[in-house]
């Protein structure tokens, strides 16, 4: 069941400013972002400055986050503990690469929630409060633990083209070698450029035109994001590397990813690999959580 559109408006002013904290909007700004009516808007955010969610300046008559936020979160930083926990260990895994990000799953989205380091002179700036949709191939590091089911609904229904339906099988596969190795690597691609780039926008205008396109660019990192394993004396451009961090459920409840590995040897790699592995294992050891034993969903 779809959320009522009211719910909708809500959300989207929220993330919205949460994506420009220190920044102020007057009313037509959110409209033209969010591609709502000035009347429905307007009154939303009556509704939200009352609840105090949302501050309206009185002379300039623009809007900011307002105090409430700090109390939602607090409250839920309380009740997801993996992101205060991990604060040290990602600061650790930053000097390894350029940026360590921590981001949760939502639903179909990727959320950054923590972000430790400095981008790097080939790199875009994360930014807590950023979402990427969870389309394949990206979410491997969410998915891989789960069930058939879950994982089929990530990857969708099959393409009628051979060539989609090869494809979803070697993402599929990609899965397994997740869960062996117990970290993602994502390779750097052309399409990633396009990828990263579509993200950085989707805090401008016209956003959900640009939300379009980012669906239709993800897919087409197909098999140049996958990973066919690490061979050691090789050399790698890394998009990303990614370990989960385990509720006590066993379930994936927070994910550590580092950027800033290009042009390194799939030793060092490894190595990297290895190491980051050992950070998420403490983490989820530190929160209570269970790493899960080895599993293969059938296909």
């Amino acid at each position: 069941m779809k959320p009522a559109p009211a719910v909708v408006r809500a959300m989207s002013t929220l993330n919205y400013l949460t994506a420009h904290p220190g920044v102020s909007f007057t009313l037509s700004d959110l409209c033209d972002a969010l591609d709502v009516n000035a009347a429905s808007l307007s009154a939303l955010l009556l509704a939200l400055s009352d609840a105090g969610y949302v501050t309206r300046h009185p002379r300039r008559k623009t809007y900011t986050l307002g105090p409430a936020g700090v109390a939602l979160g607090h409250a839920a930083a309380l009740q997801h503990p993996a992101i205060e926990a991990a604060a040290d260990e990602m600061r650790e895994l930053a000097n390894l690469g350029n940026e360590c990000v921590g981001t949760v799953a939502t639903s179909g989205e990727i959320l950054f929630v923590a972000i430790e380091g400095h981008p790097g002179a080939k790199s875009r700036e994360a930014w807590v409060g950023q979402r990427i949709p969870m389309l394949p191939p990206f979410g491997q590091v969410f998915v891989a633990w789960s069930s058939k089911a879950e994982i089929d609904r990530w990857l969708g229904q099959p393409g009628e083209d051979e060539s989609a339906a090869l494809l979803r099988e070697r993402i599929f596969a990609s899965l397994e070698r997740v869960r062996e190795d117990g970290y993602v690597v994502g390779l750097a691609n052309e399409p990633a450029e396009e990828v990263i780039a579509l993200v950085d926008e989707l805090t401008e205008l016209d956003r959900e035109g640009i939300r379009r396109r980012l669906l239709e660019a993800i897919p087409r990192q197909g098999a140049d994001y996958i990973s066919e394993g690490i061979q050691p004396d090789d050399i790698y451009d890394v998009a990303n590397l990614a370990v989960p961090v385990f509720d006590a459920e066993g379930t994936v409840a927070f994910a550590m990813t580092l950027t800033g590995l290009t042009g390194i040897r799939g030793a060092r790699l490894r190595e990297i690999g290895e190491t980051a592995l050992g950070a998420a294992r403490r983490v989820t050891r530190s929160i209570g959580g269970k790493w899960p034993a080895p599993i293969t969903p059938e296909r």
